[in-house]
């Protein structure tokens, strides 16, 4: 059956490659179409990497039985706790009798009840949630219009809560590790969650979230349900519409308002949603009155929001090239930063690394009198941090941006849209989407602990995939980025040293300067809107011989020996997800 389905598939990709895209465009506005088609790839298991859709229902079943297990010897621990110590607040924003009784349900079943509940719902549908509840539960409850007295009292509206929406499925155990396991210093926490399918309300397509990640909440409102808040007074302060983003939007307002807001994450799946979740591209426009004092929201037909953040001015970018020969990868490098770059006021320094091609020489020599580009010699060995730190001294620009000799541009606003989010005060190295010669994703973030140190998370995804919890297609925090297109603040770059051309001549010598940015306070960033092919290694080739492999495995172990914490657990990523691949599968539990 598999052996036919792939072959079927085979058979359909390469009749929809060879339509016009006129004809492609119109069929992807029909879901129905475009969901078949994607569970069948799945299924096929032709995207490379990709998991097939029975391989992560075993994998997550997998998960359930091994959760199941450590939260019942965690009661057995902590046979003492009776109560999780806050209340739960169930958000009713359309009254459905059935989602009530299925969220009233799991309430029924907590092993660690909570303090207090309160349903909150539109006035117009207070008397008939009040009646159906008195006939269908036994819980004592508050059914309200308002998180304020004297709707509630002042004992629940100055204590902890917890937010979920009707629909919502509790896990049995949530009030017991919401008593156990919260982080006392947090003033917000959140926990991971799945999707109860429409036909026998089994638990699938989990939602391994990172951790804290503000910028990936500001863009996809990757944090919906299953909130807690210090205290309700600090949710009702921000008096927004009872509706299904309030929760996404809530988490940003408080984010905006507060950069240092402490947010913590519980890495367990404690909250099973409905199947049929509001697209967070539908809040666009209700965003748009908190982005617009700092951001444009640019149209993009995705399911994340495209911010670009507003510049006090036009910083003048030095883009560093270091290159030995290669005479047709530099050209096409240079040529396409020239004719495509919309963000004009940028300079290009060419590191010569002591080429010997005499077409190479003469082509250098021709740049050389181009207005925007400067050429100077590197005649030492190969050594990509010295080479890069002798080019930043040379250079005049607020911002450096570290570019290999085989990027080539795609989107014109590469630029502009990279310099919009370095400019930002709290962000520090920013990289780009990096597509291999064939379309695939070559970088779209590093993941530490991938292969022991570290990889690029949705490697080899195709280009047009939204990725895991559409986190290719979403701008966002990762802990590195790539240097093959790296934009940093030159005083931050010489904050902490440049790159390390002692110890990291060739390898991780981004990654380890990325992980040196964020002990300045900032947060790296993965920009998905800037997009250029990145034809990975071309000019150096592999580690292929006995000293490249000894070098590398030198470089290996100082990064493994350096940023151990971070290479055990990765905040840009969860525990619950697996380091043997880059593809955000779940890990083995068996």
């Amino acid at each position: 059956m598999k052996i036919l389905r792939k072959a079927l598939v085979k058979t359909l990709k390469a009749f929809i490659g060879i339509l016009p895209l006129s004809i492609i465009d119109k069929a992807k506005q029909h879901p129905g179409l475009v969901a078949a088609y994607s569970r069948n790839l799945h299924k096929s298991g032709l995207l490379y990497q990709l998991q097939t859709l029975d391989e992560l229902e075993r994998s997550y079943a997998d998960y359930i039985h091994q959760h199941s297990s450590y939260l019942t010897k965690q009661v057995d621990c902590f046979s003492n706790i009776n109560s999780s110590g806050c209340s739960l607040i169930v958000c009713v924003t359309d009254y459905s009798p059935s989602k009530l009784l299925d969220t009233f349900d799991s309430i029924s079943d907590q092993h660690t009840p909570f303090v207090n509940i309160v349903v909150y719902c539109h006035n117009n549908n207070k008397s008939d949630i009040s009646d159906f509840l008195n006939l269908n539960s036994k819980l004592n409850l508050n059914v309200v219009c308002s998180l304020r007295e004297p709707s509630l009292p002042s004992k629940i509206i100055n204590e902890p809560c917890f937010f979920v929406y009707a629909g919502d499925v509790l896990h049995p155990y949530l009030g017991f590790v919401i008593a156990t396991e919260l982080s006392q210093p947090t003033e917000l926490t959140y926990v991971d969650t799945d999707l109860l399918s429409a036909k026998d309300k089994k638990r699938e397509f989990v939602d391994f979230k990172p951790s804290w990640n503000p910028d990936l909440q500001l863009t996809n409102g990757y944090i919906s349900s299953g909130i807690w808040v210090k205290q309700l007074r600090d949710f009702d302060a921000e008096k927004l519409p009872l509706n299904k983003f309030m929760l996404s939007i809530y988490v940003c307002t408080r984010h905006l308002k507060n950069p240092n807001l402490k947010v913590g994450h519980i890495a367990q799946v404690l909250l099973s949603r409905e199947p049929t979740l509001p697209d967070f591209s539908d809040a666009k426009s209700q965003l748009s009155a908190l982005y617009d004092s700092f951001a444009s929201v640019v149209p993009s037909g995705l399911p994340s929001v495209y911010l670009r953040w507003h510049l006090d001015k036009k910083p003048l970018v030095s883009i560093i090239i270091p290159t030995r020969n290669g005479l047709d990868l530099v050209r096409n490098c240079i040529d396409s930063i020239l004719s495509k770059t919309t963000y004009d006021n940028y300079e290009v320094l060419l590191i010569d690394n002591a080429s010997d091609d005499p077409n190479c020489i003469k082509y250098f020599n021709e740049l050389s009198k181009h207005s925007k580009i400067k050429v100077f010699n590197y005649p030492s060995e190969f050594n990509y941090s010295a080479i890069n730190n002798f080019a930043a001294r040379k250079a005049n620009g607020d911002v450096l941006a570290l570019v290999n000799n085989d990027i080539e541009v795609i989107e014109p606003d590469w630029l502009l849209n990279m310099v919009s989010h370095v400019m930002r005060e709290d962000i520090g190295c920013v990289g780009a989407k990096l597509l291999y010669s064939d379309n695939r994703i070559q970088h779209a973030g590093v993941i530490m602990g991938y292969g022991g140190g570290a990889g690029h998370g949705h490697k080899y995804f195709p280009s047009d995939h939204y990725g895991y919890m559409n986190r290719l297609v979403a701008s966002q925090n990762y802990s590195a980025v790539t240097a093959a297109c790296l934009l940093v603040k030159t005083d931050d770059f010489w904050a902490v040293g440049g790159l390390n051309e002692e110890k990291l001549a060739i390898a991780f010598n981004d990654v380890d300067f990325c992980l040196k940015v964020l002990q300045l306070g900032r947060r790296n960033l993965y920009c998905a809107e800037a997009v250029l092919y990145h034809h990975e290694s071309v000019s150096r080739g592999h580690e292929d011989t006995p000293e490249k492999v000894r070098r590398f495995n030198a470089e290996l172990n100082y990064l493994q020996t350096t940023w151990c914490d971070f290479i055990a657990n990765d905040p840009a990523y969860n525990p619950n997800l697996t380091r043997r691949r880059e593809n955000f599968a779940i890990k083995p539990f068996r």
